[in-house]
């Protein structure tokens, strides 16, 4: 008698695992984590974004956000995305909407912030098809870049991303920004060869998503008494 080798069949228990999450699962949509409700306090040529998760209607109140990766295998230890952090960027204009974020002619990244955890880069992976190969080739991209310094609420803005000179902000000018959380999930490093593993590490909230308009102005009725940081 031969002895033949077993064939790897990982990849197809793989793909059985998600099709059956899926289907217990209703075929539920991920929804990631609720952006916060942003209030803009508005200075003499300074903006303050003050961040909060409403109790009553919020995933994330008090940065509790759990939800179950539907696509991670049955055998996966840890299948929960957790949040990890908020994104914040400014607009050039009302007409810019959340698939315009990448775009930085449209929407400039200014301040990321996330939990202290040691979780730092976060990569998703993504299939190209090869010409020489039947076989997708597997490439990372980074989704964001965490200091890893801990969340904070409230951001202080005095200059303009799109400004081509002066930078500072003008007085009774309209400035637009969005925030988005996101979650994270690493239940197995992604192997690229044998395509096993968490392909989607950083999942970005697609609810509660708004567009804000703070418009910076003097204060000429109340003499205010601290500034932001006290």
């Amino acid at each position: 008698d031969m002895d033949y080798p077993c064939p790897d069949i990982s990849r197809l228990q793989n793909a059985d695992d998600i099709a059956q999450s899926l289907f217990n699962n209703c075929f539920d949509i991920t929804d990631g984590p609720d952006a916060p409700d942003v209030c803009g306090v508005e200075l003499d040529k300074e903006i303050i974004l003050a961040l909060s998760n409403d109790a009553n209607a919020s995933n994330n109140t008090l940065l509790s956000y759990e939800e179950v990766d539907l696509k991670a295998p049955e055998t996966a230890q840890d299948k929960l995305y957790r949040f990890e952090g908020y994104k914040i960027y400014q607009l050039r204009s009302a007409e810019v909407g959340i698939a315009d974020i990448e775009d930085v002619n449209k929407a400039r990244l200014i301040f990321q912030v996330d939990v202290k955890n040691s979780v730092k880069s976060i990569y998703n992976w993504k299939s190209l098809p090869d010409p020489n190969s039947s076989q997708p080739v597997w490439i990372p991209e980074i989704k964001v870049e965490g200091q890893d310094q801990g969340v904070r609420h409230s951001f202080q803005v005095k200059e303009d991303q799109f400004a081509t000179e002066d930078r500072r902000l003008i007085n009774h000018k309209k400035y637009y920004f969005t925030v988005v959380a996101y979650a994270h999930n690493n239940y197995q490093a992604f192997n690229p060869r044998d395509v096993v593993g968490q392909r989607r590490s950083y999942l970005e909230g697609r609810r509660n998503i708004k567009t804000y308009v703070p418009i910076p102005r003097p204060i000429v009725n109340t003499m205010l008494q601290s500034k932001y940081g006290n």
